[in-house]
């Protein structure tokens, strides 16, 4: 496990020569603004959740909720994601990127402040729900937006910048997190209120961007006497990208979300920390994550993009092993997990999901295909979180034994995808960036 993650370290300083340099032309600077204006879609789905986890311990106290009411707090979140996804994405292919890509974040902010002002737990859900909704249908969108604008040989780069921001989110929200811990339910409104003004600067930039020459953003992509998107979806040669795709995303997500969503709730319940040890064992161990991810941004358009990712996937099996293996009740577990797991869920994550989404589904069924394996993969985790909470007060090895099922089967699945021989020209790199 130490060897695997020296051998990390090792391969990612030597993948700069020349021969595999990405391509050195400067992109437009509008591209940029346009990948991060996209990828604020990720910081918010990922702070938002992250938030609710966080908060969790406290609503629970304050509202007096049950496990069973804990688990369908965070289990509809959960899946309000994936029918968000499911619904955002096919709007985005058949109606067009701008309605989808813009306004759903007006309804993101409604939802966010009726959990702000919740007097109670029915409030509290509805307003997670409404969130759900909303963060889910900006993701797809979000990743069609960034595929239809990018050119070729940068759309791995410029789609592993929601990556960055995915990571940044998750330090900036623990950061808030550990430095309200003590407020009590005072601190869970101050975290969701940096999520409500990231939401309003990211609608601002949306409504300021221009992308010249480019399709993105048009009103409408929808052509009457076409195959709609979701019919599109059977055709030859979609298929398959979409079941490997969708089964390796399936599993990470829910080894992901549970860690994601119920790691501080573990913490506190069964290893035994305090609200504010338990974010800040998070913020200690996850600017790893962040460094990771922005290698990944050079190689994303590289061949070491898939030949990092069999390494990245031993090192993030061995953490939930680890975890599984001391029970999730001993502290050195948890942290060597949650440090392993910091290293390694980027090149073995959804961040390689989203690359091979964008690169083998075809243009006019992109977004759907994304919204509908982003859904199926929120959905089940939503149906395993509800009964989270009761595993966890039962036996927490069983959970984390779960967990590390998860990512093997995940881990499986993408081996079969950088190694199916038809996906090699779609996978491969062009010229000019190997």
């Amino acid at each position: 496990m130490l060897a695997a993650t020296r051998l990390l370290t090792i391969t990612m300083l030597r993948v700069t020569p020349p021969r595999i340099a990405v391509r050195s032309e400067r992109l437009p600077a509008a591209l940029w603004r346009m990948a991060i204006a996209a990828g604020l879609a990720f910081y918010l789905d990922a702070a938002t959740l992250l938030s609710v986890a966080i908060s969790l311990p406290i609503w629970r106290d304050h509202f007096s909720l049950s496990v069973w009411q804990v688990g369908l707090l965070t289990g509809g979140l959960a899946f309000a994601v994936a029918v968000g996804a499911l619904i955002g994405g096919w709007l985005g292919d058949r109606y067009g990127r701008g309605l989808v890509f813009t306004y759903d974040l007006v309804v993101f902010v409604l939802g966010t402040l009726v959990i702000i002002t919740a007097p109670n737990g029915i409030l509290l859900t509805v307003g997670v729900i409404i969130v759900g909704l909303a963060a889910g249908a900006d993701v797809p969108t979000a990743l069609a937006v960034i595929a239809d604008n990018a050119p070729d040989h940068a759309r791995g780069r410029l789609t592993a910048v929601t990556q960055v921001l995915w990571i940044g989110a998750v330090l900036t929200t623990y950061a808030v997190g550990f430095a309200v811990s003590t407020l009590g339910l005072l601190g869970t409104r101050i975290l969701i209120g940096h999520v409500v003004l990231l939401a309003v600067v990211t609608l601002g930039l949306r409504l300021a961007l221009t992308i010249p020459g480019r399709r993105g953003l048009e009103p409408s992509t929808h052509h009457p006497k076409s195959k709609t998107p979701a019919r599109a979806l059977l055709a030859a040669g979609t298929v398959l990208p979409l079941l490997l795709t969708g089964t390796f995303f399936l599993f990470w997500n829910i080894a992901s979300s549970t860690l994601g969503n119920y790691g501080p709730y573990i913490l506190r319940t069964a290893t035994g920390l305090s609200q504010t040890q338990a974010t800040g064992l998070a913020l200690v161990a996850f600017p790893p994550a962040l460094v990771i991810s922005v290698i990944f941004v050079r190689l994303a358009d590289t061949v070491w993009r898939d030949r990092l990712f069999p390494v990245a996937m031993i090192i993030q099996i061995s953490a939930f092993a680890v975890g599984a293996l001391t029970g999730g009740t001993v502290l050195a577990g948890m942290v060597l997990l949650v440090f392993l797991y910091s290293l390694s869920n980027v090149f073995a994550g959804e961040a390689v999901y989203k690359v091979w989404s964008q690169l083998l589904l075809p243009a006019r069924v992109r977004a759907t295909g994304i919204g509908l394996t982003y859904a199926v993969a929120r959905a089940a985790a939503a149906a395993f979180m509800l009964v989270v909470p009761a595993i966890i007060a039962a036996h927490p090895a069983w959970l984390l034994d779960l967990l590390c099922g998860c990512v093997l089967m995940s881990g499986l699945t993408g081996l079969v995808i950088v190694r199916h021989r038809p996906f090699a020209h779609l996978l491969r790199p062009t010229p000019s960036t190997t």
